[in-house]
């Protein structure tokens, strides 16, 4: 689904200013299943639009790692009259080649296998920068790509039902397959 941000105008250009003019913020944000928001700093390198949703990439000082907020979160903002570096080590065309969504993790290669009758569907979308597609002779596909983000991978190979199979890795093969006895668990009422 798609979100509305109207409201959210006033949030998103003061992250676009500080962007632009690299100033440091104070961010409240409600993360989910936390019941109350936090307050602490945060540099906001770059918007990202995934999926309907609008996300903000950057640190907190505090922090080595790279974090993503979704801007529906944001509770407060302030810029504060700091200023901040980007990390040299943040690339951001790495970041939107490796993840597969928003969540930047250690990439994996992944390869699904889809049946032939969702085939043509599979074929005619590009679902990550590095994916190559390898025809089956029975009609089916396999699409491999480079990625993080298993939670992402997941829903999205969730989302074919049983027309797609994980076939590497096999860590991800494992958690579809303890998914798929959660969900039969699930619905055979028991």
């Amino acid at each position: 689904g798609v979100k509305d941000y109207s409201a959210l105008e006033p949030t998103i250009l003061r992250l676009v200013e500080s962007i632009i003019g690299r100033f440091r913020c104070r961010v409240t944000y409600q993360a989910p299943g936390q019941q109350r928001p936090r307050t602490y700093p945060f540099d906001p390198y770059r918007l990202l639009s995934v999926q309907g949703g609008l996300y903000c990439v950057g640190r907190v000082p505090a922090y080595r790692d790279i974090i993503t907020l979704a801007v529906d979160r944001i509770r407060a903002l302030e810029l504060i009259p700091e200023t901040f570096t980007v990390d040299p080590a943040f690339d951001a065309k790495r970041y939107e080649a490796e993840a597969f969504g928003i969540v930047w993790e250690k990439p994996m290669t992944v390869v699904v296998r889809f049946r032939a009758d969702q085939a043509p569907y599979v074929r005619e979308r590009e679902w990550h920068p590095t994916q190559q597609l390898r025809e089956l002779r029975d009609g089916r596909v396999e699409v491999t790509f480079r990625a993080g983000g298993a939670f992402e991978i997941m829903r999205w190979v969730l989302g074919w039902g049983d027309a797609a199979e994980v076939v590497r890795p096999a860590a991800l093969r494992k958690q579809m397959r303890e998914a798929a006895r959660h969900m039969h668990r699930q619905y055979s009422g028991s």
